[in-house]
């Protein structure tokens, strides 16, 4: 119930983003805001891209698949920076950075919602086996 708001809230808040910077964008033009708010909405539609033909790709060490989607969505970003003149060449280190302290918490809150869920299944099979075991 809990990820279900949280993804229902972000996915409201970014269709409110995108539209009002669309309705700016048809109304006084191209600026730098509006740009990066695009530029940003491309980056994060092909990191979900990635992770869903990462996800294709089954691991049986679940470190091992993190490790290679933490690589591949930093290259990508990397690759994506230098294309759009996010930063210089002699800072490319800080790519690495910036996607640890996105992706960090992002894995220690979906770690908690799965637990959360699973938790809950748990608990409702446990009473079914209870209602099966008095009938």
């Amino acid at each position: 119930m809990i990820k279900e708001i949280i993804r229902k809230t972000l996915l409201l808040t970014a269709i409110m983003i995108l539209t009002v910077y669309f309705v700016s964008y048809l109304k006084i033009g191209t600026t730098q805001e509006i740009v990066l708010v695009f530029e940003l909405f491309l980056l994060s539609s092909f990191i979900t891209l990635i992770e869903q033909l990462l996800k294709k790709i089954v691991f049986s060490n679940f470190l091992l698949n993190i490790i290679v989607e933490y690589f591949s969505i930093s290259t990508f970003v990397l690759l994506y920076g230098f294309f759009i003149q996010w930063f210089a060449k002699s800072n490319w280190w800080m790519v690495f950075l910036y996607v640890a302290i996105v992706y960090l918490p992002a894995y220690f809150l979906d770690m908690a919602i799965v637990k959360i869920d699973i938790n809950y299944i748990n608990a409702k099979l446990e009473r079914r086996r209870k209602n099966e075991d008095n009938i």
